[in-house]
């Protein structure tokens, strides 16, 4: 990957500093202290990524979805209590470094992201809680370094597997040129309009609108960094291999899932046949709930992660 394919962010630009204090905002509106830890990727030319760092006990790696902002999660983070929490904002989000997710292997660049965390973070072997794209990419570093990760907790359908693929709407964010008119459409026009996007997820009008203005706040300004755009189409663009049931067979760590109802991505029977896939695994069909199932209900959700981070 070359230099300029790693795009920095400069801390006094005025649109980092509104996404930091959103953020900050958003933490403060659950309770959530974090330290920042900032990684540098090796084989990314030294891209470097941050890391939230929340709570004490024993560690748990999260791994977001989307283009890799790990805000969206704190109501379910504010659940997960007696646990140290490392949220990786992937490469493209969360005040990470940007990428063009176009000059990598996708498979070889997830799993060695992940992994040059958990070695940065001093840790051996790590349970996963994932979202999204995010799963996917956690579900590959699972089949390839299995000595890494204990466990795996996949929230909302992860990725592009079996029959699952994204709603209408977000596969034209997949095609080149196309995708750069639609992107500035769709983009939210000022904070009060920011979570509008997340109705096409599934979620309802009552939900969001419960949302505290922090989230909104966060949605507009993280999609309003200097890289975002590249960051986010070019993941689209990328469309990561497709996991084949063969594959989810192989899969040694006990995995849970949390499967919305509502989730345009992939139904609940196509969720019954992936966890049928996976040796051991445990099933969740969450009624009324959308593709971030813990915006609909944080404590159930919370319940159910806790439950199974306590037993494996």
């Amino acid at each position: 990957m070359g230099k300029k394919a790693a795009l920095t962010l400069d801390d006094a630009d005025p649109r980092v500093i509104a996404a930091r204090e959103a953020e900050q905002r958003l933490f403060d509106f659950y309770g959530l202290k974090a330290k920042t830890h900032y990684i540098a990727l090796p084989h990314l030319d030294n891209t470097r990524v941050r890391v939230n760092d929340i709570g004490s006990g024993k560690p748990v790696l999260i791994v977001p979805g989307n283009t890799g902002d790990g805000f969206p999660l704190a109501p379910l983070i504010a659940q997960l209590k007696g646990m140290r929490l490392f949220i990786l904002n992937r490469p493209g989000g969360g005040l990470s470094e940007g990428i063009d997710h176009r000059t990598v292997d996708m498979r070889q660049f997830a799993v060695q992201t992940i992994t040059a965390v958990i070695d940065a973070l001093g840790l051996d072997s790590v349970p996963i809680v994932a979202h999204s794209i995010g799963g996917h990419f956690s579900l590959w570093t699972a089949m390839d370094r299995p000595d890494r990760v204990s466990a795996l907790t996949l929230l909302g359908v992860p990725g592009n597997i079996i029959s699952t693929r994204p709603p209408f709407v977000l596969r034209l964010l997949a095609v080149p040129i196309l995708n750069k008119i639609l992107f500035k459409l769709v983009r939210p026009k000022s904070p009060e309009n920011a979570l509008r996007g997340l109705s096409f997820m599934g979620h309802k009008p009552e939900v969001l609108n419960n949302l505290p203005p922090a989230m909104a706040e966060c949605y507009y300004y993280f999609q309003h960094l200097p890289h975002y755009q590249i960051s986010s189409l070019s993941l689209m663009e990328s469309r990561s291999a497709k996991i084949k049931p063969s594959e989810l067979r192989n899969v040694r760590q006990p995995v849970q899932f949390l499967w919305g109802n509502n989730d345009p991505f992939g139904s609940v029977d196509v969720g019954r046949q992936i966890a049928a896939a996976i040796p051991v695994s445990e099933f969740n069909a969450l009624e009324g709930a959308g593709h971030l199932p813990w915006l609909d209900d944080p404590v159930g959700c919370g319940k159910l992660v806790m439950d199974f981070l306590e037993r494996h």
